[in-house]
């Protein structure tokens, strides 16, 4: 009779040498661009969406934290399109959204700044055949530096989606609601009568949204909005607040790449009910009950989650770690 530990060691070089699990092993497929990075088979990988204010920096001066200047663009425009992902608008990505039919390979690059160097940039994904979005603030539109009615005429000639941003560019959570309407209806109007079609996406100026402002933007007739929140987007994205990331002077190639690799951070879901928001971590399936503004807040989410996601650093009511 054999002991224990000889019969242990005949069973772990069965299982090690089986032919049959050796020949599966060999014959299984293999889908590692769907799954990513330790993600499971076929599910699709976060998507980026891209939000850049290009600016011409002075000579000598350091890059700005919330600013690329026109040759960083082009770099990564170039760094894109080798990425080989296929470029959507705001509103074509969340129609893709809600048919859950998006691209596994989608990216979305849009603008916030209204700076002019807005328009080369724009100008240069339109002419490539790249759909991009660049959003306005309309009181802007005119002043020195800054987008012209006949550059955004023009973007939106060449097929730019044309988003609006509000009309003074201030922060609409915490605004009055008779304040929120007239944010958002007066820069839909007047981009309306520039491009001759009334804007469909919008973009919370700064980040800054609430659920009554998100009520006010969907009853306004937007089918999009962006918030800010600096992590990837996903299937389960609110379309009324996307979130996007910042790509600022100071971000090296190696993260852009990775976001282009579907590699980074992921909000939790979102689920408004009211006033509350509920935040469902994706793969954990943890609600977490807040009365936040915006997507996150650090305050209400249990410690496993404070540990996985930061707070964002545009939100100077956030206490940081």
């Amino acid at each position: 009779m054999s002991s224990p530990q000889s019969v242990t060691t005949t069973k772990h070089k069965e299982f090690k040498e089986g032919p049959e699990r050796t020949e599966t092993a060999r014959s299984a497929p293999t889908n590692t661009r769907a799954r990513g990075r330790g993600g499971p088979p076929n599910r699709p990988r976060p998507v980026p969406i891209l939000r850049y204010d290009v600016a011409a920096d002075p000579a000598g001066h350091a890059p700005r934290r919330s600013t690329v200047t026109p040759a960083v663009f082009a770099r990564h425009r170039r760094m894109i399109q080798r990425a080989r992902r296929h470029f959507m608008t705001v509103t074509e990505y969340c129609s893709a959204l809600r048919s859950a039919d998006a691209p596994p390979d989608a990216i979305v690059v849009t603008f916030d700044g209204d700076r002019a160097e807005t328009f080369v940039a724009a100008r240069e994904l339109a002419e490539r055949g790249h759909a991009a979005t660049v959003f306005v603030t309309t009181s802007r539109l005119g002043a020195p530096g800054m987008l012209s009615e006949a550059d955004v005429r023009r973007l939106h000639e060449l097929g730019v989606e044309i988003g609006a941003s509000g009309h003074s560019g201030r922060r609409l959570d915490g605004l009055h609601r008779s304040d929120v309407t007239a944010e958002i209806t007066l820069s839909r109007r007047r981009l309306a009568a520039i491009t001759g079609e009334e804007p469909r996406s919008f973009a919370y100026p700064r980040g800054g949204w609430d659920p009554p402002a998100r009520q006010l933007v969907i009853a306004a007739g937007y089918s999009a909005a962006c918030a800010v929140g600096e992590a990837l987007s996903h299937p389960g994205d609110d379309p009324f607040a996307l979130t996007r990331l910042t790509v600022g002077g100071g971000l090296t190639d190696h993260r852009v790449r990775a976001w282009l690799d579907g590699i980074g951070r992921t909000l939790p879901r979102t689920f408004l009910s009211g006033s509350r928001l509920r935040l469902v971590q994706p793969g954990l399936g943890v609600r977490v009950p807040t009365r936040a503004r915006g997507v996150y807040h650090p305050l209400f989410a249990p410690r496993a989650l404070r540990a996985t996601q930061p707070p964002p650093a545009d939100r100077p009511g956030y206490p940081q770690r």
